[in-house]
């Protein structure tokens, strides 16, 4: 088995972060962004989109970050937890990457204060809703046992908590739930990292 792509990308992280805890054994070939390689033959061969994360596991390969999280879940991935992993990718992530690009990926100069108002309101908003989801009493987003969905949504949490430490303060159900799972040990190593090498500065 082998993954494509640089560590520093979010959605190799959340990979990562499913490798570790499946327990899996593989090769980490490191490409993207200051490494780059993404035009080179050998990894153009593998994906028409061009982009991290990539996973080959003998004659199957695969691109799209939540395709490989599913794959890795070997058929455990239930309805519920395929929702909620779609709704990291539709309602969560655009807002984070706005958010993460105007205060990671810009100059001072560069940003724009109300479209990083407008960032935060719409992440805000997408966390009322896994907050409501949870005030159930389940323990993870898919129930009462930790699954893929908890790895895509969770991967976004150390950047924008990083970035916005007190998003949580009313949000009391997704607060537990985020202690819960950055306790775990792939959490720690892979998305609880430091991103400064991505920062623009000036």
């Amino acid at each position: 088995m082998i993954l494509w792509g640089r560590a520093s990308s979010v959605n190799v992280q959340k990979v990562l972060w499913g490798l570790e805890e499946q327990g899996l054994v593989y090769e980490h070939k490191i490409v993207g962004g200051k490494f780059g390689g993404t035009d080179d033959p050998e990894f153009t061969a593998l994906t028409p989109v061009r982009r991290v994360p990539v996973l080959q596991d003998g004659d199957v390969t695969l691109f799209e970050s939540n395709a490989i999280l599913r794959y890795l879940a070997n058929g455990q991935t239930t309805p519920v937890a395929d929702m909620w992993m779609e709704f990291g990718s539709t309602t969560l992530q655009p807002p984070f990457i706005g958010l993460f690009w105007q205060q990671v990926r810009m100059t001072k100069a560069e940003q724009d204060q109300a479209v990083l108002e407008g960032q935060i309101k719409a992440l805000y908003a997408g966390l009322e809703i896994v907050n409501t989801a949870l005030s159930d009493g389940r323990a993870y987003l898919a129930g009462n046992d930790f699954s893929m969905a908890d790895v895509a949504i969770g991967s976004l949490f150390h950047r924008f908590m990083d970035l916005h430490p007190t998003i949580l303060d009313a949000l009391p159900h997704v607060d537990e739930w985020h202690a819960s799972i950055a306790a775990r040990a792939g959490y720690r190593k892979w998305i609880a990292t430091s991103y400064e090498e991505l920062r623009v500065t000036g």
